[in-house]
């Protein structure tokens, strides 16, 4: 017998042919690759001639030296064959052997489908284009990804941001060009004007007068304290990493949303917020873990000086201490980075030591503190 790396010299049988072409058939069209041993699917099985024991010998042969196959026999009568009913299954790992052994090159139906629509849809420069870069939306399919581009060109007319020009090429989906802006310069570089960077937005809640400027990573935490009564802190929602954008402090590029400002507060926070020159101590708290450490780290881009905020941070470290965390498994954590250092020496010589010691987690939530006083 051959070993499984060796083409053996009766692949060229045509039964044997048949069955593993239907099987990456099968495996082509997204369909389980297996197939039922039956008078339709192997007919020479059931001419019952001199050569038919031959014949499921080679097929038992795929699987017990070529390891192509796993056979699974159904249970049959006395007088039935061992291998009517049994099931073909093709190993997954062995498709690119198979391939080579029959001569048979993967295909790549996304892209039979792109060129066969590139025909028919677009014409000249944009054509020679998409010829040569085939692009891939696995959810949308060959079909409405290359729609949705060549949508680009009809409805980027006037200033629109990118979600809206996603939206009105690709069946209301808004986000897929969020990651892919590229692709309108590239293929519409006449056009790309008209693309309106999307601006950030800063909600803000500021008493009369700050003197202290705090991000705060969730929402429900932001909109507890914004109920306090205080006149220390502006507070400012960072949803997650939302504000760690470089561009946030860019004139232009951040959009001001005030659940309580006065005419005077927005502009010594605006000023602030646009100004290297006019500081407020800028403190970060966020949720006890990798990912707000890692926010942390990211706004120092922006606000260079920004510290980890104690007063939120030192009853949620308690917590941790005391064995009140949860584990990375328990709130679907485990992918979180730790971010090595932020930056702060309170988060980095405290939080993050902690965080690592005791390898649990406490979320902004799990505590409520007094604006007023501090306390928690």
């Amino acid at each position: 017998m051959k070993s499984a790396a060796q083409k053996p010299v009766w692949l060229d049988e045509p039964l044997i042919q048949r069955l593993l072409h239907s099987l990456l058939d099968k495996l082509e069209r997204g369909v389980k690759p297996s197939l039922k041993v039956s008078a339709k699917t192997a007919a020479e099985l059931f001419d019952f001639n001199e050569d038919t024991n031959f014949l499921w010998a080679l097929v038992e042969s795929l699987d017990k030296d070529c390891q192509l196959l796993t056979i699974k026999k159904a249970k049959v009568e006395p007088f039935q064959e061992a291998y009517e009913g049994a099931q073909l299954w093709l190993v997954p790992d062995c498709e690119e052997r198979l391939r080579q052994w029959l001569n048979r090159p993967a295909l790549d139906p996304y892209a039979l489908v792109w060129h066969k629509e590139l025909e028919r849809l677009a014409d000249g420069a944009l054509k020679n284009h998409l010829t040569d870069h085939l692009i891939r939306i696995p959810e949308l399919g060959a079909e409405q990804t290359l729609r949705g581009l060549l949508a680009i060109g009809r409805e980027l007319c006037a200033p629109m941001t990118l979600r809206q020009l996603s939206a009105r090429c690709f069946r209301g989906n808004s986000k897929v060009l969020d990651r892919h802006g590229a692709w309108v310069e590239q293929l519409y570089p006449e056009l790309a004007h008209w693309v309106l960077p999307r601006p950030l937005l800063v909600s803000a809640h500021l008493p009369e007068r700050f003197a202290q400027v705090l991000f705060i990573e969730n929402q429900d935490t932001f909109l507890s304290l914004a109920g306090q009564p205080q006149t220390r802190y502006a507070l400012v929602y960072s949803s997650g990493f939302a504000l760690s954008a470089e561009r946030i402090r860019t004139q232009g590029q951040a959009v001001f949303a005030y659940t309580q400002a006065s005419e005077a507060s927005r502009v010594l926070f605006e000023t602030f917020w646009f100004s290297q020159n006019t500081q407020y101590p800028v403190h970060f708290w966020g949720d006890l873990d990798f990912a707000g450490m890692g926010i942390l780290r990211a706004l120092r881009t922006s606000f260079n000086d920004v510290q980890a905020w104690p007063p939120g941070y030192q009853p949620m470290l308690a917590r941790l201490q005391q064995g009140e965390g949860h584990s990375a498994a328990m709130a679907a954590k485990a992918a979180q980075l730790d971010p090595g250092t932020t930056g702060c020496a309170y988060a980095d010589d405290e939080l993050l030591v902690a965080i690592r010691r005791q390898q649990g987690f406490v979320d902004q939530e799990a505590v409520q503190v007094n604006l007023a006083k501090g306390e928690r």
